[in-house]
């Protein structure tokens, strides 16, 4: 009998370790040698690994690698059944999750997870197994937009091609080619944010509470300014917790960047917000409602810190994993007067709902349009003063 309960708070995790209990129950506990594993019986065990939701998409496509569209090489698959990868089969690339809650006991006869995986290594990798049918995408049944015409490689390989190099040719002269450092600088700052995501979402960096975001992207940003430094008078630097004024009393911001032209000076300040439904204690976050609130805070003390002076420019950036503040039920609670849903246009308003019992006076003069990115299971924000 499976005892494990809410080992993880990755779902993607969850999955896998889900997959792998499954397989060796079939092996050792029902000796029935059956490998390939219904994506229904996946979930429910999941489900009891993990306190999140267990979308379908996560076994059906997220972590199966032989999906066009996938996020993690967990799974094989053979129409709808599912079976674990084997270490080596994507020349070990995110073949399994990086951090496993490897003491934690699976089975009620002192099985712990350690020793199921210690089976699999040992055990179901040497394994000959069929190879998946290859995935052929048909695209044969698609109609182009006005001929019903098929695109041949050519045309496409055509299209893709112009569409990078648009892409690039915007980049390159927003990045590299502006004469203005400042511009250059804030580019940066975007494209430092997509990388950030990228790793977070695909697990190459981990994030359990906002201190470690911070640090993280400001790695990553400040390993990447010099990137931009075209001359001799030009000079960028990284500030952590500077202390500056909103108009009314001192606060920290959690990153300044200061840009250097000769005699001028242009400054950026960064405020980021993280939410995680697990707390790096292990225990469930909740106060949902109070990030959502902080959120608007920040934009509201960015726009303040430019009023004052103390910045020329404000950047917002937020991410979280709880699926709920980006595409919600319902909006029935008063929180939802900060609402950070995906699509929504915020601004040009004066809130002072409380939240958490405490008085809320937060001024946006500017408009702000939500656009959440998703990358694994967490999603990112970047929002800018205008």
């Amino acid at each position: 009998m499976i005892i494990a309960r809410n080992i993880t708070n990755s779902v993607p995790t969850a999955v896998w370790i889900a997959t792998l209990i499954k397989t060796y129950q079939n092996f050792i506990l029902d000796k029935n040698d059956n490998y390939w594993i219904n994506q229904k019986d996946i979930q429910e065990i999941a489900k009891l690994l993990c306190p999140k939701n267990i979308d379908n998409a996560r076994i059906s496509q997220w972590c199966n690698g032989d999906h066009p569209n996938n996020t993690y090489n967990y799974l094989r698959s053979k129409g709808s059944l599912r079976r674990l990868t084997k270490i080596g089969e994507f020349s070990n690339q995110k073949e399994q999750p990086r951090e496993l809650p490897i003491n934690e006991l699976i089975f009620d006869n002192n099985v712990e997870l350690l020793n199921i995986i210690e089976w699999y290594k040992n055990v179901y990798c040497k394994i000959e197994f069929e190879d998946p049918k290859e995935i052929v995408h048909n695209n044969q049944n698609r109609n182009s937009d006005v001929n019903n015409k098929v695109p041949n490689k050519y045309e496409q390989d055509s299209y893709r091609t112009s569409e990078m190099q648009s892409y690039k040719n915007s980049f390159y002269e927003e990045l590299y080619e502006n004469q203005n450092i400042n511009i250059r600088t804030i580019s940066l700052i975007k494209v430092a944010w997509e990388i950030f995501s990228k790793k977070v979402g695909n697990g190459l960096i981990l994030i359990n509470k906002e201190a470690s975001m911070q640090l993280q992207y400001a790695y990553i940003l400040k390993s990447m300014l010099p990137l931009i430094i075209f001359r001799d008078d030009e000079f960028i630097e990284i500030e952590l917790e500077t202390t500056i004024s909103d108009g009314k009393s001192t606060r920290e911001v959690d990153i300044m960047v200061i840009v250097s032209k000769g005699v001028s000076v242009y400054k950026i300040a960064l405020e980021l917000k993280c939410y995680k439904t697990k707390a790096s204690s292990g225990g469930n976050r909740g106060a949902t409602d109070i990030f959502m609130k902080d959120v608007y805070q920040d934009v509201h003390l960015l726009e303040r810190y430019c009023e004052n002076n103390e910045a020329d420019i404000g950047i917002a950036l937020v991410m979280n994993d709880y699926k709920n503040f980006v595409f919600p039920k319902k909006k029935s609670y008063k929180c939802w007067d900060y609402d950070i849903s995906q699509g929504a246009k915020i601004g040009r308003i004066h809130l002072n709902t409380p939240i958490g019992g405490k008085q809320v006076d937060i001024l946006l003069n500017n408009e702000y349009d939500i656009k959440w990115n998703n990358v694994g299971e967490f999603w990112f924000l970047l929002l800018m003063t205008k």
